[in-house]
């Protein structure tokens, strides 16, 4: 569980995850949202409840998200250039669902947010992840619970 910087993507699990998208674009040139869902899903990355506290499920959430929406700068080799990562409305719900989730609950809920307790910058990345999810896929905004 080491991360090195607010995004998701700064951390282990996020570095996991790559190598497994790396291997779903192999020989492509795009890979749409409801594809990394359910390629992260059936590797265990992702579970199907957002309501689920598990750490890992949390941070592979916005890992895809930061990938989705192009959030990647801060790779020093980026493995996935000239893939084009699509938003669809149902992927991307799925998505927004769980970062809705994390944002939305108390920190001793999810074990995610105990762990950047406090810290702005998560919180404004999270912020910041979300918009920029939203404004991919205006449709795929999930209802309030």
């Amino acid at each position: 569980m080491g991360a090195w910087g607010v995004k998701a993507l700064q951390s282990d699990e996020g570095l996991e995850l790559l190598s497994a998208i790396e291997g779903l674009a192999a020989g492509r040139s795009s890979v749409t949202a409801d594809e990394l869902v359910a390629a992260a899903r059936s590797e265990g990355f992702l579970g199907d409840d957002p309501g689920d506290d598990e750490y890992l499920f949390d941070v592979t959430a916005l890992a895809l998200s930061e990938v989705l929406t192009g959030d990647t700068d801060q790779l020093a080799d980026p493995p996935l250039g000239g893939i084009a990562f699509e938003a669809t409305t149902e992927g991307t719900r799925a998505l927004l669902a769980w970062l809705h989730r994390i944002r939305d609950s108390d920190e001793e809920d999810r074990e995610y947010l105990e762990l950047w307790e406090g810290d702005p910058e998560q919180a404004a990345h999270l912020e910041m992840t979300i918009a920029a999810l939203e404004a991919l896929s205006p449709g795929a905004t999930p209802p309030s619970p």
